[in-house]
């Protein structure tokens, strides 16, 4: 009664030894894995114990204006279900730094599915310099639909805008191409951003490379003053 049930499979939420996988299943009296010999206390795991522990939790002991240069906090650990990031560099299911990547990122440079920041991007980027989405809002706005000073996108509004459908001040659309009235003096001004009108369409690539490339620069500078702080700084994890 008081050994595990040799060789029996696995099963369930069976509990087994993290250190060897031998199944205790039926244990009740030995301190020990019988398998490796390890304490029961240490090694007794769950498989929903394992899920809930499958996490990465990494926090450089190098820090800048007294954040951590970088956090990684991804998937379950030690009870919290979401990881939650906070650094210069944070990366997490939640992620709030200078430059943030992760589920639900903000920051100065944000990239997730939901981005909020200065630039940003993701499935919904709310950016106040740049946002680059499926839904984008912000000074340069280029997505599925777009909304911002200078907006392109299929849907855009702005005091600018440019897309299959467009709503502003000024407005280039698919519907109204060739036509006149449609503002193309004001848009060869802009046409760094929104490309020539040529014949048979706009250039909608344009607008996307832009403002993801505004946001490439700017979270390059912030990648390299994390790593002039990690050379100054010994590094290990905190």
């Amino acid at each position: 009664m008081g050994d595990a049930v040799e060789g029996a499979a696995r099963t369930g939420n069976d509990p087994y030894c993290s250190n060897c996988g031998y199944t205790l299943k039926g244990l009740t009296e030995s301190s020990k894995c019988p398998e490796c010999g390890r304490p029961i206390v240490e090694v007794l795991t769950r498989p929903q114990q394992a899920f809930l522990n499958s996490g990465k939790r990494y926090r450089s002991k190098a820090t800048l204006f007294g954040l951590p240069v970088i956090d990684v906090a991804i998937g379950p650990k030690d009870g919290e279900l979401r990881g939650r990031a906070k650094g210069i560099i944070a990366v997490g299911d939640i992620a709030t730094g200078a430059l943030a990547l992760g589920g639900i990122s903000r920051g100065v440079v944000a990239i997730g599915g939901m981005a909020f920041g200065l630039f940003a991007v993701g499935g919904l980027a709310v950016g106040l310099v740049s946002a680059t989405g499926g839904l984008a809002v912000g000074g340069l706005a280029a997505g599925g639909a777009a909304a911002g000073y200078f907006a392109a996108g299929g849907g855009a509004v702005g005091a600018v805008a440019q897309g299959g459908g467009a709503l502003g001040l000024y407005t280039r659309d698919a519907r109204n191409f060739g036509r006149p009235g449609t503002a193309d003096g004001i848009f060869d001004q802009f046409a760094w951003y929104f490309g020539p009108n040529v014949p048979g369409g706009m250039a909608f690539w344009q607008p996307t490379l832009v403002t993801f490339a505004v946001t490439v620069a700017a979270g390059a500078i912030v990648g390299l003053v994390a790593w002039l702080s990690l050379l100054r700084q010994p590094d290990k994890p905190a």
